[in-house]
């Protein structure tokens, strides 16, 4: 059994060099800073613009960072054009020292990137000794990477020299100095937000030198933009989704608290140190005087308390400690979660036992009246930390795009209501489409804001599920693709690959799973039949262009094989895929028959004599013999008329010939109170002809097979045979033991009696003969 681990999934490799470029007026001290840094003491003399520097990778993170002098004329030239590949080039290849020519716009390598490095941080120095170098970070750099990188890359304000305002400032003086500092550095944070921090240095007195160098890593290995949104001064949407699912995986007793245990098992398992009593009695302290919302419940942490940790961490500008935590749990610097290699590769078509241990607890969790029905509100909260929108993903705004490329997509009253909407509103020629990023609109003559599709994904109502409703959407998407469904509940928070080859418990007994496949001709009432099993209006119905598959349940009783027991309650997850006629093709009945592990059953529905003999000819040359099949005859009644009897009898003299069941009749259009026992009774004979199970009130095995009772019969004589010929062949053999046994044994008695007859008796015969024949021959 394979489980993956949550703390080391497969995922694309994390960044592995870093280019930061330092900017700045002449004479602010950029070389001697990099000079200093690299070299670890300060040299009065230094080139204008230092070579390009190169690190070694760091023992911790393995990136190699290079860093990049430039001069004003350079950076400005560069800085103050469309942003290309060839200004970016030309201001990296600009220091003579390390590059031998300038690159031009015909050059190969500047075209395809493929030569320079881009600039990932950019260090900014001024002079803290001359307030004019400050004010031209406001009025001329800033302003002129804003525009070229858009606010992209993070900026590192390095304000050097601290060393002459020491030296020329004491008192009162340095006093209003540093305030005069502090608000204009506000100031510039808040107008400008990719910059991520200023700090003083001295570049000569080597103080804050290495800080400088460290937190331009830092801005390009810990992104600020993910984790913090400054606009509304909290974490970021995604960022708040990413920890609640971390919440949620160690929530282990499912009562929406972190315990003492439960925190400090995500401790110990992210950074390998176990808690202790007086830091959680103090994260507690410190976490309730920052955040609004109640954070500790019954002296356990709250989804809030347990982000508003990572609040503070942020907020002291540590964010090593919060994309730690994120990278163990797989996601990249966007907060897209990786999925592991062996969920998306998985291909068995049945939930697991844990997988419905998982669900179950879920859906009891979040059941936020206790009433055994999820609600509207409790669906979204549990998909509330899935990407995208909260929805479920057998949703049409997600399963168009978790579901692209299978063979066929959910149909459920959500995408029922949205087809008749996008119909309503077929002025405007909305087509939507859920992309990897979010909602795509094609085809459309106006284009909806960010908010009024926000606003759609809010005022949707989902139906409410009971337990078995929302086990059985479960069971139809893992039908549908086994990966999309067990990476759905790795979003979610589980982390169990299912075994195959793992035994059941007792009580996979109580449930069942059934892929049910309608197939027939256009027209034939395949569409209305499925809406009277599904509990729908069989006259809504809609020509069937592609498969489509939708799921109901069923409760039974089978028959015990004990006779003290009264039989054991079975629930039959349905999971009907509904096939138009031009998809019925040899390549897809054998890639969707084989693929899957639970009980199959073809359903073929006819009206017509035509429908029936292509029925037939469907059968005979996509089906094999070990494939359970049912024909159905809709829009009719039994004994109904003429027509009726007439097809009624050549389906029947075809199953007879095959020896199957005779075919079921069903009218789709009757009334209410007919139509609910008909859906029971078709649901049963279903149920019967494609479990092969015994139930109390009809304890007779369905025939659904082509000859299986002959072939039953045929095979039961063969074993016959063999139990017979292996007896006889064990009696011969016995028979030759026995007496190959009885003549050795007699051969042993011959000898053994001659051995011992003369040992008794022997001297004495001799004697005797002796005797007579001496007296013989003296006569």
């Amino acid at each position: 059994m394979s489980v993956s681990n949550p703390l080391n999934p497969d995922r694309k490799k994390s960044k592995s060099s870093i280019t930061i470029l330092v900017l700045g007026d002449e004479g602010v001290g950029k070389s001697s800073l990099i000079s200093t840094f690299v070299a670890r003491h300060f040299s009065e003399v230094v080139p204008r613009v230092m070579t390009r520097v190169r690190l070694p990778p760091e023992p911790e993170t393995q990136v190699v960072t290079t860093i990049c002098d430039s001069t004003v004329e350079d950076a400005t030239a560069a800085l103050s054009t469309v942003p290309s590949n060839d200004s970016l080039t030309f201001l990296l290849s600009s220091q003579k020292q390390d590059e031998k020519r300038v690159p031009t716009k015909t050059d190969p390598n500047i075209v395809n990137n493929a030569m320079e490095p881009k600039v990932d941080c950019i260090i900014l120095v001024y002079d803290l000794d001359r307030i004019e170098t400050f004010y031209r970070l406001e009025n001329h750099w800033l302003p002129m990477i804003e525009k070229y990188y858009d606010g992209e890359v993070p900026v590192i304000v390095a304000g050097n020299k601290m060393d002459l305002v020491l030296s020329t400032q004491t008192g009162i003086a340095e006093e209003q100095s540093l305030v005069r500092s502090r608000q204009q550095l506000i100031s510039l944070l808040q107008r400008f937000r990719f910059v991520r921090q200023c700090i003083k240095c001295s570049a000569k007195n080597l103080l804050r030198v290495q800080q400088v160098f460290i937190k331009a890593q830092q801005a390009v290995l810990y992104p600020f933009s993910s984790l913090f949104d400054l606009n509304t001064g909290q974490l970021t949407h995604e960022c708040r989704k990413a920890f609640t699912r971390i919440f949620r995986m160690y929530d282990r007793d499912n009562d929406g608290l972190l315990s003492n245990t439960e925190l400090d098992a995500f401790q110990y398992q992210t950074f390998a140190v176990p808690l202790v009593e007086q830091d959680l009695a103090g994260w507690k302290k410190v976490i309730s005087r920052h955040a609004d919302e109640q954070v500790v419940k019954d002296g356990k942490f709250t989804v809030a308390g347990f982000l508003a940790i990572f609040d503070v961490f942020i907020s002291q500008n540590r964010l090593d400690v919060p994309w730690k935590v994120l990278r163990k749990f797989g996601y990249s610097n966007s907060l897209d979660l990786a999925i592991p290699q062996e969920i998306t590769a998985n291909k068995f078509h049945s939930l697991s036992t844990s997988s419905r241990k998982f669900l179950a607890a879920l859906f009891y969790q979040f059941d936020s009246d206790g009433d055994g029905i999820l609600s509207s509100d409790d669906i979204k909260e549990i998909f509330s930390i899935v990407p995208g929108q909260p929805l479920p993903p057998w949703h049409p705004l997600r399963a168009r795009e978790l579901l692209k490329g299978c063979f066929s997509l959910p149909k459920n009253a959500h995408e029922r209501q949205h087809e008749d909407n996008s119909s309503k509103n077929s002025s405007n020629q909305m087509d939507f489409s859920l992309s990897a990023s979010g909602i795509t609109i094609a085809s459309a003559e106006t284009f909806p804001t960010v908010g009024e599709l926000q606003a759609t994904s809010v005022s949707v109502t989902l139906p409410s599920m009971t337990f078995l409703e929302w086990m059985g959407h479960w069971h139809m998407l893992i039908a549908i693709s086994p990966s999309a469904a067990t990476a759905e509940l790795f979003r979610l928070g589980h982390i169990h690959i299912n075994n195959p080859k793992s035994k059941r418990s007792r009580t996979r007994r109580r449930e069942r799973e059934l892929s049910v496949y309608v197939v027939g001709s256009q027209g034939c009432g395949k569409t209305s039949l499925l809406q009277l099993l599904l509990q729908n209006d069989p006259h809504d119905t809609v020509p069937t262009t592609s498969a489509e598959t939708s799921t109901t349940h069923y409760k039974y009783k089978l028959k015990s094989t004990d006779k003290d027991e009264k039989g054991e309650e079975m629930v039959v997850h349905f999971i009907f895929t509904e096939v138009p006629r031009d998809l019925l093709t040899k390549e897809n009945v054998d890639a969707l028959i084989s693929s899957l592990h639970q009980k199959v059953l073809v359903v073929f529905c006819f009206d017509t004599e035509k429908a029936l003999l292509d029925a037939i000819k469907v059968e005979e040359e996509l089906l094999h013999d070990d494939i359970a099949r049912v024909f159905l005859l809709t829009k009719h009644e039994k004994d109904e008329d003429e027509i009726s009897q007439s097809l009624y009898k050549v389906a029947q003299e075809h199953c007879c010939d095959l020896d199957l069941e005779l075919p079921f009749f069903t009218n789709t259009f009757k009334d209410n109170t007919a139509t609910e026992q008909q859906r029971e009774l078709i649901l049963k004979h279903l149920a019967q002809c494609g479990l092969q199970e015994p139930l109390i009130d009809d304890p007779a095995l369905k025939k659904s097979k082509p000859h299986a009772e002959q072939k039953r019969r045929e095979a039961a004589k063969r074993r016959k045979m063999i139990w017979l010929g292996g007896l006889v062949a064990v009696a011969v053999v016995g028979v030759g033991v026995l007496w190959t046994s009885v003549v050795v044994n007699k051969e042993r008695k011959g000898r053994w009696g001659g051995w011992l007859n003369n040992f008794l008796f022997g001297r004495s015969k001799g004697t005797v003969s002796n005797g007579t024949a001496a007296q013989t021959k003296i006569e």
